[in-house]
């Protein structure tokens, strides 16, 4: 499962579509680094450990923008953490090109596009995103 991410470039007033914001190939600003915005959340994500694997990302990574004095220490429910992230724009279709943060995730029995968008990534993206970036994957 690839995911999509709603990240744009913070200049530009571009409203998104359900599928995400759009993009220009040849744009300048792709690939740009940011961060996202994520909740420690029990019962899976209350260390950094935890976080940076869903993002694929290092524990020191998160702590030192996040102001986390070791990469080690346990998280408290709802703690803001930074993660960073990679943006590129990607093509969709002929017509269509987004941007996207290529984040790997293996979905899990029982989960929907609407549970991984929500659940694991909090809303960080939208189920039709995860969707058109992943048009032959069926959840199970």
């Amino acid at each position: 499962l690839f995911l999509f991410f709603l990240c744009c470039d913070s200049q530009a007033v571009i409203e998104p579509t359900t599928s995400g914001y759009t993009c220009s190939l040849n744009q300048t600003t792709s690939p740009c680094q940011t961060y996202v915005y994520y909740r420690a959340v029990a019962p899976d994500f209350l260390d950094l450990a935890s976080v940076g694997d869903l993002f694929s990302v290092s524990r020191l990574m998160i702590s030192n923008p996040s102001n986390i004095s070791s990469p080690s220490s346990p998280l408290v429910p709802f703690q803001s953490l930074f993660v960073p992230i990679q943006c590129s724009c990607n093509r969709i279709n002929s017509s269509m090109s987004i941007s996207y943060a290529g984040l790997n995730y293996t979905i899990k029995a029982g989960n929907t596009f609407y549970l991984v968008s929500t659940d694991q990534f909090q809303n960080l993206t939208s189920y039709q995103s995860v969707e058109v970036v992943n048009p032959l994957l069926v959840p199970t």
